[in-house]
């Protein structure tokens, strides 16, 4: 690392620690009175991390003797932060802690793979800068307590090997992040597209078979985790989150409800709208990843507030001018307040008009980040 890295790299980790205490006293003094993370004695969480992490480390099999709706990797990950609940007997503060700060230790590592992405070092610190900044990077993590931190990063340094040409390390790295979410699988085209490595297509599917290949021969059809036919899995076609479908019919419970077929067809048609226009005129590959995602996210029925920290990582990359900059930190802080009109105030009505705002400003930024490329400001790396 070179001596200007090392100072920057200084004045991320501080950065990180002051918004990690910052976020951290907000979850105490506003969201923890409100109930939001349970009781001292009955914490609550979102996900069975926990009881995956127990099946896990007494010789259990994940899918088999516990459901895991999530790629394997990602519960491996997760044993870390279910270790402190584990042996501190499920008391709060330190159940929710434990995962709040491992989370954002993510967030750090994402920064520091930033720092090293772009034509100098100043450019990396000010992408890791606007990432930290962004309401939804320690929103997520610590407000919300949810994992996909994690996917960011292995995006984050799928992109740096793709971009630095390490086409080898880059196909790896995406066949590890589909062993996070299938989400990682969006790298793949892209890659690909731009780099005519054959790599791209045989590597990623390959990694992640490999690992996944004894799951399901010992826990069969309960390892396929992606069946579009459950409820729950691992796949976009089914009304969850906060998308603008599943808020719909949220609201109208008894009538007017959005069937899932028609909301299927346009999501793929839009899907390979996107994949056709970047074929037919790339920005870049962070660009038409940016391009490419925001098309899955505008249309997909299953739509969690944590995925857009995917578009908050590939903005930060790009943004240069200070007024896209503001519509960036506003993008982020919208679709967090979203999220908790959803859940816990649960007013749907609300929390549909914010997303509304959420999708627009995403769509605008897409497009004004990919003009800003056309003119010239493409991203560059050393």
């Amino acid at each position: 690392m070179r001596q200007g890295q090392r100072r920057y790299a200084v004045y991320i980790v501080g950065l990180f620690l002051l918004l990690l205490l910052i976020y951290l006293l907000i979850a105490y003094f506003v969201h923890s009175p409100m109930g939001y993370y349970g009781s001292i004695d009955q914490p609550r969480f979102a996900d069975p991390w926990i009881a995956r992490s127990e099946t896990i480390l007494s010789g259990g099999l994940l899918y088999r003797d516990v459901f895991t709706s999530t790629p394997p990797l990602t519960n491996l990950l997760l044993i870390p932060p279910s270790l402190v609940p584990i042996l501190v007997g499920m008391v709060n503060p330190w159940a929710t802690l434990s995962f709040m700060v491992y989370f954002s230790l993510f967030n750090l590592f994402t920064a520091l793979v930033l720092l090293n992405i772009g034509s100098s070092s100043a450019a990396g610190f000010w992408a890791a800068i606007l990432f930290l900044l962004n309401p939804l990077t320690f929103g997520n993590t610590v407000l919300r307590r949810q994992d996909e931190s994690i996917l960011v990063f292995f995006v984050a340094l799928s992109l740096l090997f793709v971009l630095k040409n390490q086409h080898a390390r880059a196909a790896v790295a995406i066949g590890v992040s589909l062993l996070i979410k299938l989400t990682g699988g969006l790298l793949i085209p892209v890659a690909f597209f731009h780099k005519r490595d054959w790599r791209y297509i045989v590597v990623p599917p390959l990694v992640f078979l490999l690992v996944l290949t004894p799951f399901l021969l010992l826990a069969g059809r309960d390892a396929i985790f992606w069946d579009f036919t459950t409820s729950g899995a691992q796949h976009p076609f089914q009304f969850r989150g906060v998308s603008l479908m599943t808020l719909w019919n949220n609201i109208n419970v008894e009538s007017r409800q959005i069937s899932i077929i028609p909301v299927a067809v346009v999501f793929i048609v839009a899907i390979i709208g996107a994949a056709a226009l970047i074929a037919r005129k790339s920005y870049g590959v962070v660009q038409d990843l940016l391009i490419l995602t925001t098309a899955v996210f505008l249309f997909s029925p299953k739509l969690h507030t944590g995925y857009f920290s995917i578009l908050v990582l590939l903005m930060a990359m790009l943004i240069k001018d200070r007024r896209l900059a503001i519509l960036y930190f506003f993008f982020g802080a919208l679709a967090l307040v979203a999220d908790f009109y959803k859940w816990p105030i649960i007013d749907y009505r609300v929390a549909f008009w914010l997303m509304v705002a959420v999708l627009i400003l995403m769509v605008v930024l897409t497009i004004g980040l990919c003009l800003q490329s056309e003119n010239g400001e493409e991203l560059q790396t050393s």
